[in-house]
């Protein structure tokens, strides 16, 4: 709350006696400041569009210098955060948690993990130079690339070694271990488990073999590969060969499917779990797959497709321009309907009723609209023009960056009785809240009506015209 009073300070002219001083004053581009009914500060502009305060609706901070800085507190979660030379820099705080990064100069994250040892993760002059350390000590790490690499979960692996790269490369995934010389060309395995084999010098030779499960091979790669898969499995061993690109064959107990010039023409099927057919590849699909929420997917490129499974239907026409799509998730039921690039609209029905619905009309509108499950207003947005494209965390902190650079006019709801429109900057703005609603217009006048129903008129922003409303005066006693 302290920095709130820094900035009630600031707008001192805003915390002068109700009397004198009017709810709403607007001396834009100079000032502006708006208070709530109990004469607490809940937003100002100074030197429009560079400083700018808000309360936000959960009730923290959110400052700006446009567009350069930016901090927002979230007193729900207890979290802070400073944005600047947004999205390159942030520093975000928990209770129990840091991270920050400027990017590609550095970022920095210590957080506790899930077995709650400290850890540290950072790097400089991404990607060049990483380290971290944990308080159970098994997560100590170094890298300068390209000259020594100790890295655990980099990129899809579970440990990435390297010295001199790309002269030895080391990787650990899933109980394997391969090194690597020459990278990618030259590779050995030092697998301990289960006696696994793995060696190539591309293209000439490769195989890599885990005994009882597969046996993959090739010359020559990619142009001649053969294999043995699945040899552990009830349906048997699956066997292929290919001379890509010309032809290609793979049979099993239960498996079969072939390839002619590669990828032009394949087949694949296993009896009662999947199938797939191209033919003219990429012109003409089709698959199933009984295994992926029975998946069956077909298109004739680029004019139509269509996808179905226990979960999601879906149509697209003129590749990539028009789809249409509906699937199901854990938090409720959601509908797409895009004609990329200029018009996208989006419903979520949440498992409680309640449901967001998000219109674009790029780069010219959208609007977001958030309600109960009785249809009652909860939160939404709006804004003419909208370049950006996308929504939600896709655009977060570019808007209130530089949305001020584009934006003519711009409406919110931050609650079901707290909404308000904005028309270049603060040329006229408006805000109805808890009954009350302030507007005004640089200099001119401002307007404000009060949750009783007294409404007033100020010329030149001080000057009061009672309007009337409000209850009435008791009529004096004969």
């Amino acid at each position: 709350m302290a920095s709130r009073s820094v900035l009630a300070c600031l707008a001192l002219l805003a915390t002068s006696a109700c009397a004198v001083m009017p709810r709403e004053l607007n001396l834009a581009p100079f000032w502006f400041h708006r208070l709530d009914d109990d004469g607490k500060l809940l937003e100002w502009d100074a030197a429009w569009p560079f400083l700018h305060y808000e309360r936000t609706p959960e009730g923290g901070d959110d400052f700006r210098v446009r567009p350069l800085y930016r901090r927002v507190t979230e007193p729900e979660v207890e979290a802070s955060e400073h944005q600047f030379l947004w999205p390159l820099g942030r520093v975000r705080n928990y209770p129990e948690e840091t991270s920050a990064r400027l990017f590609p100069l550095w970022s920095w994250r210590s957080r506790p993990d899930e077995d709650g040892n400290h850890e540290v993760d950072w790097y400089l002059l991404f990607p060049f130079v990483w380290g971290g350390r944990s308080a159970d000590g098994r997560e100590n790490y170094f890298a300068v690339l390209p000259f020594f690499a100790d890295i655990p979960d980099f990129l899809t692996y579970d440990r990435f070694r390297s010295v001199l790269f790309p002269l030895w490369v080391g990787l650990d995934k899933g109980g394997h271990r391969h090194d690597l010389f020459l990278w990618p060309f030259v590779g050995i395995s030092s697998c301990a488990e289960n006696g696994h084999r793995w060696f190539r010098v591309l293209p000439f030779y490769g195989h890599d073999i885990e005994p009882g499960r597969w046996d993959r091979r090739f010359v020559m790669w990619p142009f001649v590969t053969w294999s043995t898969e699945n040899q552990d499995t009830e349906g048997g061993a699956v066997r292929s060969f290919s001379l890509w690109p010309l032809f290609g064959w793979r049979t099993g107990a239960e498996v079969t499917g072939w390839h002619a010039l590669w990828p032009l023409f394949q087949m694949t099927n296993k009896q009662g779990h999947f199938f797939t057919l191209n033919l003219l590849w990429p012109l003409f699909r089709y698959h199933w797959n009984r295994a992926d929420q029975n998946l069956t997917q077909w298109w004739l490129w680029p004019f139509v497709g269509r996808t179905t499974s226990d979960d999601q239907r879906a149509w697209n026409f003129g590749w990539p321009i028009v789809w249409w799509r509906e699937y199901d998730d854990p938090d409720g039921h959601n509908e797409q309907q895009w004609i990329v690039p200029f018009f996208w609209r989006v419903v979520k029905q949440q498992k409680d009723g309640e449901r967001e619905t998000h219109v674009k009309v790029w780069p010219l509108s959208h609007h977001t609209d958030r309600r109960d499950a009785d249809g009652a207003p909860l939160r939404g947005e709006w804004s003419f023009p909208s370049p950006l494209p996308g929504r939600d965390g896709n655009v977060y902190g570019l808007r209130e960056a530089y949305g001020w650079i584009w934006e003519l006019l711009r409406g919110y709801r931050h609650g079901p009785d707290d909404a308000g429109t904005d028309v270049l900057g603060r040329l006229y703005t408006t805000r109805s809240r808890q009954a009350t609603t302030t507007a005004s217009v640089p200099l001119l006048f401002n307007f404000e009506a009060d949750a009783g129903g007294a409404r007033t008129l100020r010329l030149f922003q001080f000057l009061p015209i009672p309007l009337g409303g409000g209850d009435a005066a008791p009529s004096p006693s004969r």
